[in-house]
């Protein structure tokens, strides 16, 4: 057989065979791309022995939790080695079924009862002549707080006398009219211009009259001014309740006008407790609800309110709301601007209620831990919205349900190891 030698090939089958040879190694390249990208594609073995740097402790893959108490798939898992569960002492219980008392203990701040509290001004202008009382002092109702000298209450004193006097005079025409027009040497017309100017006057009187007790003259001080001799000046600035002074801006000379506030004073024996609620103990709180009062510098004494009222809107700062409760104080012993703390109690719902001691707050949130059945040492972290506490338990609003087993004692183990674990939900 005779054979061609490769350097006696043709141009065109040289090509022919470089042609194939780079078919054959494009082939060989796409198998070694789709073989490794299978192989990624396939989930590496965990190897059970890989531990922690702290205490042996194991971290697991976050799985779904088969164990009694069904958690979502977000749940994340905590575990711990053998040596290290042996050491925590782990107890759960199982989340029971009860009424709560929903008892809330918030802080109050003391103010005054404001249907209570008078803001006092002068009636009057004038010049202060006298200032008999103090800060603090107790005054009762009608007493002075203040003398003003007062040149518009003296006008006004001379111009009621004047229509006074006017009237008199009218009143002795008009009689003396009438008499005329019986005996014949007065005519009917007479008799009704002098009755209409009559009228008139009286009108006047009225007028000056209502003028000088809207300036504070009593009915007595009134009947009391006869003759000119007998026009007063001084104005009393009466307390308008009887009470605390609670502030004082006035002094011997200063000049006061009807608008410039002289005095407070404000009613004591009862007060307006004003406690903060935060968005969530809105619920456990409303109108009508009973409200125990306690304050430090009062050891052992409670004082007991209602809830008169609660702020509708909400301070966009502190995400709180004011709640105002009325509270009897005898002797005053509650002073304004004191802090106090408010208990509030009210019976709650029938529901499943859990321990506290099992609660641990992670991230300003609430969880419980919950075993994972057939996983011994392994753990679900599980967050919960919880009422207020009462008598040791939680009401559970959301997260869990009755017989659900929860982590008691070496809760708070859990925590710290679900942190160094998971320090994403930290």
């Amino acid at each position: 057989m005779q054979t061609t030698n490769m350097n006696e090939q043709t141009p065109v089958t040289r090509r022919r065979a470089r042609l194939i040879s780079y078919s054959a190694i494009l082939g060989i390249v796409v198998l070694v791309v789709l073989w490794f990208t299978r192989r990624g594609d396939s989930p590496k073995p965990i190897s059970s022995a890989a531990t922690s740097g702290m205490g042996g402790m194991m971290m697991a893959p976050t799985t779904t939790a088969t164990n009694d108490v069904s958690g979502p798939a977000i749940d994340p898992q905590v575990d711990l080695a053998a040596d290290d569960l042996k050491k925590a002492e782990i107890r759960t219980v199982k989340v029971g079924k009860d009424v709560t008392a929903a008892k809330l203990r918030v802080p109050g701040i003391v103010k005054p009862d404001e249907y209570r509290e008078v803001h006092v001004t002068s009636l009057v202008g004038g010049v202060v002549k006298q200032v008999p009382v103090l800060l603090g002092d107790h005054v009762r109702r009608g007493q002075s707080l203040a003398v003003i000298f007062s040149a518009e209450l003296a006008e006004a004193e001379t111009q009621y006398l004047s229509t006074v006097a006017e009237l008199d005079a009218e009143h002795k025409k008009l009689v003396r009219t009438q008499n005329l027009v019986l005996l014949g040497a007065a005519s009917k017309q007479e008799e009704e211009e002098v009755t209409a100017m009559h009228a008139t006057h009286e009108a006047h009187v009225r007028a000056a009259l209502e003028r000088l007790k809207l300036l504070g003259a009593s009915d007595r001080q009134v009947a009391a001014l006869k003759q000119a001799e007998q026009i007063d000046p001084n104005f009393a600035v009466p307390a308008p309740i009887s009470g605390v002074v609670l502030s004082r801006s006035t002094n011997l000379g200063l000049v006061v006008n009807p608008t410039q506030e002289l005095f407070t004073v404000a009613d004591l024996s009862t007060v307006w407790v004003m406690a903060s609620l935060n968005e969530m103990e809105f619920a456990a709180v409303r109108v009508g609800s009973t409200a125990s009062v306690t304050a430090p510098a009062y050891p052992g004494r409670v004082w007991k309110g209602r809830v008169k009222y609660i702020q509708p809107q909400v301070d966009p700062t502190t995400r709180t709301a004011q709640a105002r409760i009325e509270v009897s104080n005898p002797g005053e012993s509650l002073r304004i601007e004191m802090y106090v703390d408010v208990d509030f109690a009210s019976k709650g719902a029938l529901g499943p209620v859990v321990p506290e001691v099992a609660v641990q707050s992670i991230g300003g949130r609430q969880v419980v831990f919950l075993p994972i059945k057939d996983s011994e040492g392994s753990f679900v972290l599980r967050n919960v919205r919880l009422g207020p506490p009462a008598n040791g338990y939680y009401p559970v609003l959301e997260g869990l349900k009755e017989d659900d087993k929860v982590v008691t004692e070496g809760s708070f183990i859990l925590k710290a190891e679900a942190v160094r674990q998971h320090p994403e939900f930290h």
